[in-house]
């Protein structure tokens, strides 16, 4: 798939509500790059449309992954799959970091792909599984750490900003603002979906078990 293909494809599942992303209009910004090698856009601020092409471009290798189809087949909260959230994430992450003026600061690459895999924990969280998930919200970030690690060559922003964004649920704080920015976001979204009024309206999703087979015989 094409970075355009991928463009449509996150036009298509997201994206955040427009008090996230209420942009002042920006059609034609020039982009720049900062002297750590960040896209930048001269004077103005980014738009959504922008968002998504950078979101689309960075975390291309994770978006396009065969095992990211096991989040198209999970819930995440209310009827948002992982993998939309996963993508919702990553969009706000870089209006934060945008609106912040950090571009001289962040790794805009690595914030991407850390937001994209934050929660790459491959299974759904809502079935009981003996349980097994019952202290999901405190061993996902290192379970989805583990299984990008088998997946993705990941720099230490990418691995310890996975591993510690349900903070201050799991003690460990972040060690960079990327992780930061990835921590505030994922609340952010998960609180916007969980009381969202189209919670309830759950369309089937496709089969899990067929991705799940193929992943433990790979």
């Amino acid at each position: 798939m094409s970075v355009h293909g991928n463009v449509r494809a996150l036009q298509s599942v997201t994206v955040l509500p427009d008090k996230y992303l209420n942009v002042v209009g920006l059609s034609h910004g020039m982009n720049r790059t900062s002297p750590n090698g960040k896209d930048e856009t001269v004077g103005r601020l980014l738009t959504r449309a922008q968002i998504q092409r950078l979101v689309a471009k960075h975390g291309r290798e994770v978006i396009e992954h065969q095992h990211m189809q096991i989040e198209r087949c999970c819930y995440q909260h209310g009827n948002v799959t992982t993998f939309e959230h996963s993508i919702r994430v990553a969009c706000l992450a870089v209006w934060l970091a945008d609106r912040a003026h950090l571009w001289y600061h962040v790794n805009l690459r690595s914030l991407i792909r850390a937001a994209l895999l934050h929660d790459y924990f491959l299974y759904d969280w809502h079935d009981w599984d003996n349980g097994q998930h019952r202290w999901h919200g405190f061993t996902h970030g290192h379970a989805a750490l583990m299984n990008a690690l088998k997946d993705f060559d990941l720099n230490d922003i990418e691995r310890n900003s996975i591993e510690n964004h349900m903070f201050p649920m799991t003690p460990v704080p972040p060690a960079y603002i990327e992780g930061y920015l990835v921590t505030l976001s994922d609340k952010l979204s998960a609180t916007a979906e969980t009381f969202s009024f189209d919670r309830f309206n759950k369309p089937h999703l496709p089969s899990l078990e067929a991705h799940i087979k193929h992943r433990v015989t790979r």
